[in-house]
């Protein structure tokens, strides 16, 4: 079964201003992914990372209809241990942002498949490491899978 961990941008993408095509198939993919999940064909992890983060959004009804979509699904939760923390901060020598850090470190931990994200930078910097999950657009990710 493949293993998938969503970036909060992934959660918020559905809820973003679909006129820009980019944004429009991004949600697409995204509803794809969740389709998948709701066939069981894959499985999505969370984090208390996910959840700091969506508790966060400052824009309170983008934010309340993404914790409404999150709370529906029934996420695996990954545990945080000092093993997350000790590769977060490896992973910050790639100038990688905190959080986006720790959602890789939770993300190697429980040996998730692929991380799915729409931010650029994590996307580009992703390619020139060595990670253990693999760091993929959705738009990629339904094209590899399906």
């Amino acid at each position: 079964m493949l293993k998938i961990y969503l970036d909060n941008c992934c959660y918020g993408r559905l809820f973003d201003d679909l006129t820009q095509t980019k944004i429009y198939l991004e949600a697409k993919a995204i509803e794809s992914i969740l389709s998948m999940y709701e066939k069981s064909e894959l499985e999505i992890y969370a984090s208390e990372a996910v959840e700091f983060e969506l508790s966060n959004i400052s824009d309170f009804p983008k934010r309340r209809q993404i914790e409404d979509l999150y709370d529906m699904l029934l996420l695996k939760n990954i545990e945080f241990d000092d093993t997350i923390k000790e590769r977060a901060i490896e992973l910050r020598q790639y100038n990688i942002k905190d959080m986006d850090a720790t959602h890789i470190a939770f993300a190697e931990k429980a040996e998730i498949n692929y991380f799915i994200t729409t931010d650029k930078f994590l996307l580009n910097v992703s390619k020139r490491i060595n990670l253990k999950t693999k760091v993929i657009n959705p738009i990629e990710f339904i094209m590899e899978v399906e």
